[in-house]
């Protein structure tokens, strides 16, 4: 399973059409907030409600879950509390994934992950803006970040 996940775009719509142009064979596009555009200008991706959503704050939901053959994936903006990380665990979440900081991240805890993928147009770690691909299956996580 491939799963493209982008973050913290902040109505930079060409952007993410960018990233859509260079991705193929993608099972699931997810963006971990900070969208500022209406959800029809961001399809196919399932998107959280960032921090900085303002007036289409009411088109995003807070979390998002899906379950993947290595298990579930829970999604929300703002990084998840360690004590928050291990309540989701004991509900089958397997891998995390926020935004919010702009700064890639991937942790390997135990036999889970913790994931952002930075930002697409206002990076605080690079040059350049950044996303993820992950790919999937029922034993392992791979993983790799990209520059737009």
């Amino acid at each position: 399973m491939k799963i493209l996940v982008i973050s913290d775009t902040h109505g930079d719509v060409y952007a993410i059409n960018k990233v859509l142009l260079r991705e193929s064979g993608v099972d699931l596009y997810l963006h971990a907030g900070d969208v500022v555009a209406p959800k029809r200008n961001i399809n196919p991706f399932a998107a959280v409600r960032g921090n900085c959503e303002g007036y289409f704050r009411q088109e995003y939901d807070e979390s998002y879950e899906y379950l993947t053959p290595f298990g579930k994936i829970h999604m929300e903006h703002i990084p998840l509390s360690d004590i928050r990380i291990e309540a989701l665990k004991l509900e089958g979440v397997r891998i995390f994934i926020h935004g919010h900081t702009h700064v890639r991240e991937a942790i390997k805890d135990g036999d889970s992950y913790i994931f952002c993928p930075g930002s697409i147009s206002h990076p605080r770690d690079n040059e350049v803006g950044t996303y993820l691909v992950l790919e999937i299956t029922e034993k392992e996580v791979k993983y790799t970040f990209k520059e737009i």
